[in-house]
């Protein structure tokens, strides 16, 4: 095959371009920082990338909603350890009118705390963060009446952790406090102190049989308070259950991603010390072909001839 000066300058012109491609390639990436600038450096690791961003930032996304889970969870704890305090006082004053008759003073003054004390159930069953109420499911709206009415719903918010895995938010009010949604009856005789229990519709009967000095009534008061508290004290263990898990799951959140982040950085963060030397040795051979190529371009068949 015949070799035309034409052909050797092209072929000169396209190893020169091809090296200057290189250098310039080299100075973008440290200019920049990043390895890969475009998709055309590298098809297969822009690939994997966009992979590595994709689940960092789904692990990002996790990280805030159990942030936001966490934070909803603690205040129903919260509410939770009050109405179990609340709890303690109500069953004390319901064992203290079994143990003993009390005079009408003593009588009143009994049903007086019964009364506030389910009062302040009320108002920590209608406990907010925000706009959001820890116990009124989707409701944006009061749960509960001052006479323990639960008008909202027994939904409890779920919050993604991770792929087809959720966790509750919240606890229902209605379930809490009224046993369910219809409230569920008021235990008596040999249904009483039976779950679900009508914590604050059994304070209301209470207080009806301390008034009435009805002893079997405030027998099965004592039993359904009991097993009020026992109620809240089963949510208490549930939400704390969520929080381990939540707890957990963040943990292994964090690891994960700074696993990925550190390959990503492999794959995309810049050697600044290889580039450099890389670059350096880049540009001498540039350098030497350039030189070359301008010597040989000025030979022709006169420089052959003897």
């Amino acid at each position: 095959m015949r070799i035309t000066p034409g052909m050797s300058a092209e072929n000169a012109i396209y190893n020169l371009q091809q090296g200057r491609t290189a250098i310039d390639q080299l100075q973008e990436q440290i200019a920049s920082g990043y390895n890969i600038n475009r998709p055309s450096d590298d098809p297969l690791s822009t690939r994997q990338l966009l992979d590595l961003q994709e689940q960092i930032a789904s692990g990002d996304q996790y990280s805030s909603n159990i942030t936001k889970a966490e934070t909803l969870l603690n205040v129903t704890n919260t509410s939770l350890t009050s109405m179990a305090t609340l709890m303690q006082q109500v069953k004390k004053i319901a064992g203290d009118m079994v143990a003993g008759t009390l005079d009408a003073a003593g009588t009143a003054s009994a049903v007086a705390n019964l009364t506030q004390l389910k009062s302040q159930l009320v108002d920590m069953g209608n406990t907010r963060l925000g706009d959001q109420y820890v116990f009124g499911g989707f409701s944006t709206s009061q749960p509960f009446s001052s006479t323990g009415v639960f008008s909202g719903t027994t939904d409890i918010p779920q919050v993604e952790i991770a792929p087809n895995s959720t966790v509750g938010t919240t606890v229902s009010g209605a379930d809490l406090l009224n046993g369910g949604k219809p409230a569920a009856a008021v235990g008596s005789g040999a249904t009483a102190g039976q779950s679900p229990v009508n914590i604050l519709g059994s304070i209301d009967a209470l207080i009806l049989a301390i008034n009435n000095k009805d002893s079997a009534g405030i027998l099965d008061g004592v039993k359904n308070v009991k097993a009020g508290a026992d109620q809240i004290t089963v949510a208490q263990s549930d939400v704390a259950g969520r929080l381990v898990r939540l707890d957990n799951m963040k943990s292994m959140i964090a690891n994960n991603q700074n696993t990925l982040k550190t390959v990503f950085g492999d794959i995309q963060n810049v050697d600044y010390a290889k580039a450099g030397v890389m670059l350096s040795r880049q540009t001498t051979a540039f350098n030497a072909a350039l030189s070359a190529t301008s010597k040989l371009s000025q030979l022709s068949l006169l420089d052959y001839m003897k």
